[in-house]
This record gives C-alpha cells, structure tokens and sequence, in this order.
C-alpha cells in the first residue's frame, strides 16, 4: 500500500469517526443497506448539487456561506471559498460512505486512476 492509499484511507476512518460523533449514523444499523446507502447516495448528491447552485449564481470565488472563519492547525485560519467548501464536502461525504461501506477507498482509487489513463479521448461518448 503506498502512501497516497494510507492517506485516503485514513482520512476516510477519521471521517466517519467524526460524522459516527456528530450523530450523522446514528439509527444505521436499523437500517438495510439499500436504505443505507439511498441515504448517503442523496447527500452526496445534495453536495454536487450546491456546487451547481454556487456555479449557476456565480459564487464560485466568493466566500462560502459560513459564518466563522475556519481554523485548522495544519492549514491556519482562512475562509474557503464556495467552491473549496463544497468540493470538500463532496470528498467527505464519499470518504464517509466509502468507510461505513468497510470499502479500501485508497486503492480503489488508486485502481480507478491508473485505468482512466488506459482509457480514450472522451471515451463513452460523454461530453465531459
């Protein structure tokens, strides 16, 4: 496993310890796995699509929408902009699930990577 793996990996326990603390998966285990992952499916979809809406109201560069400035040992203190704020949150949702799913995201991402660079110009079809 090299080092980018251990990272994401970790991250992502450290994610769903936070989002298990906060009550984020509290009721889960009443819950099928279908339930379970519509559930996170929509919040992950909820994230993309506040990004969207931040694009579609030309907010990208502005501040995010949080009153207090963040304050990170690591990172310091700052304000994200939207687009920092929600591309994060979209990270953190899929590292989230990819933990409650017990799902090696590091070298699944890793895998998915390496294999997109095998793959065609514009493969699929698919405009972006």
């Amino acid at each position: 496993m090299n080092q980018i793996e251990k990272t994401l990996n970790s991250l992502a326990e450290d994610v769903y310890l936070n989002a298990c603390m906060h009550g984020f998966h509290d009721g889960d285990s009443a819950k099928t796995d279908i339930e379970l992952l519509a559930k996170w499916t929509a919040n992950l979809h909820g994230e993309v699509s506040e990004l969207w809406e931040a694009a579609r109201k030309g907010q990208i560069e502005k501040d995010c929408d949080k009153e207090a400035t963040i304050v990170c040992p690591n990172v310091g203190i700052r304000r994200l902009t939207c687009a920092e704020e929600e591309l994060a949150d979209i990270i953190i949702r899929a590292l989230d699930t990819s933990s409650a799913l017990d799902i090696d995201i590091g070298a699944a991402v890793i895998a998915k990577h390496e294999f997109n660079k095998t793959r065609p110009h514009l493969h699929g079809g698919k405009l972006a």
